[in-house]
């Protein structure tokens, strides 16, 4: 169950990549794969049709990964429990959180 908190830390999430794609976007993904003492990130930015996983970006990471680890905190807490994230949104869209264990 995703509540306000978590959803605050979802759009914080969603704000510094929405922000961070220098040339804009018609859609991303973000994925996130957290493991013990590492994580792992994926950008994949569609524009004028094509996909990337090497779009021009300017990212805050330190934050990013503060943000989602603030995430999975949450949840343990809660008794539930998720090694990896998914983030997606298309340009005027809705934004999508999917968790998975």
């Amino acid at each position: 169950a995703v509540i306000t908190e978590d959803m605050n830390l979802v759009n914080a999430i969603f704000s510094i990549i929405d922000n961070g794609i220098v040339d804009g976007y018609e859609s991303f993904r973000y994925e996130v794969v957290l493991g013990p003492g590492f994580i792992d990130t994926e950008l994949l930015v569609e524009k004028d049709g094509m996909e990337t996983t090497n779009a021009r970006t300017d990212l805050d990471d330190t934050r990013l990964y503060e943000l989602v680890e603030q995430l999975q905190q949450r949840a343990q807490q809660r008794g539930e429990h998720w090694t990896s994230l998914t983030i997606s949104c298309r340009q005027a869209g809705q934004v999508t959180a999917q968790f998975h264990p």
